[in-house]
């Protein structure tokens, strides 16, 4: 009789307790620390769910710790629609750094560009760091470059610290290219190389933008030359032809080790059969002459 006098207080007691909502609360929290900590998250994102449940029942809100340590568990297993919903939830409710930083790398690993480029564009003005701002204005870059915004990649470039990633400054170019701005475009392609001399893409503009300008200028010589073919303007088209001459060399040059590093690269065996015909190396020509009809 005694033992059942002891044993019914201790029932009710347990039941009050499960009843007790700040304890459901405080065993939900309990249970999300808990597994976060083992590493166990998809527990983690388990017990949230409880949690929320629990918090829209009260008419309350969810505390930020809990929702920072479902938003990274969330990443963790990489349930990333879920891990975006939850950052942006953190990131209203936080000044934190870092909900943004991450949901920025969820859209880049996700393939979601548009979603990134808005999202950095929107917080630049949270990045502290130098190095983070760094990385994330390269990587902005990089995104208007594949939209062909080239003025846009121009401006962020010029706002940015000096970058040495040989791929990022060969972007300049390239946007420098396209927006007409030759000269400039030049000017980091040649200083791009002399860092990095073995940068291909900087290695082959350079190639084909010597060439280029060597055989509009040939071209347009010897177009004046046929229309009054004097003497006068034959002495001028020697002299002329002289400078032409080294350009298609300089081109040459770059080719001939674009050409050894690629053997079988067939753009660069025609220019270099073009580049020699200019410069009367016949044999040479032929030799790539060969080449080419033993890739057919």
């Amino acid at each position: 009789m005694k033992i059942k006098q002891l044993i019914i207080p201790v029932i009710f007691l347990a039941l009050m307790a499960s009843c007790n909502p700040l304890k459901q609360m405080q065993t939900h929290q309990s249970s999300i620390e808990e597994a976060y900590n083992a590493g166990n998250y998809q527990k983690a994102l388990e017990s949230y769910e409880q949690l929320v449940r629990y918090h829209k029942t009260k008419g309350s809100s969810v505390k930020t710790e809990y929702l920072e340590m479902a938003a990274k568990s969330a990443v963790e297993v990489e349930h990333y629609q879920q891990a975006e919903e939850l950052l942006l939830r953190w990131i209203d409710k936080s000044d934190d750094y870092e909900p943004i930083r991450l949901l920025g790398s969820i859209y880049e690993e996700t393939g979601k560009t548009d979603k990134e480029y808005d999202h950095w564009n929107r917080y630049w003005d949270d990045i502290q760091s130098e190095e983070m701002k760094e990385e994330i204005g390269t990587r902005l870059f990089a995104i208007e470059m594949e939209r062909k915004e080239y003025d846009k990649a121009l401006k962020r470039a010029r706002e940015m610290p000096p970058m040495s990633d040989p791929r990022i400054l060969f972007m300049r170019v390239e946007a420098l290219d396209a927006t007409g701005n030759q000269e400039e475009a030049r000017k980091v392609c040649n200083s791009l190389l002399e860092k990095n001399p073995d940068y291909e893409p900087a290695m082959l503009w350079k190639a084909k933008d010597i060439y280029e300008r060597a055989e509009k200028w040939y071209k347009a010589e010897m177009s004046e030359y046929n229309e009054n073919p004097e003497y006068t303007a034959y002495v001028y088209l020697r002299r002329e032809l002289k400078k032409i001459s080294a350009m298609y060399r300089e081109s040459r040059d770059l080719f001939e080790k674009l050409h050894q590093d690629d053997p079988n690269n067939k753009t660069f065996i025609r220019y270099l059969k073009n580049i020699y015909l200019r410069l009367e190396m016949r044999e040479e020509a032929a030799k790539m002459d060969m080449l080419l009809e033993n890739q057919q």
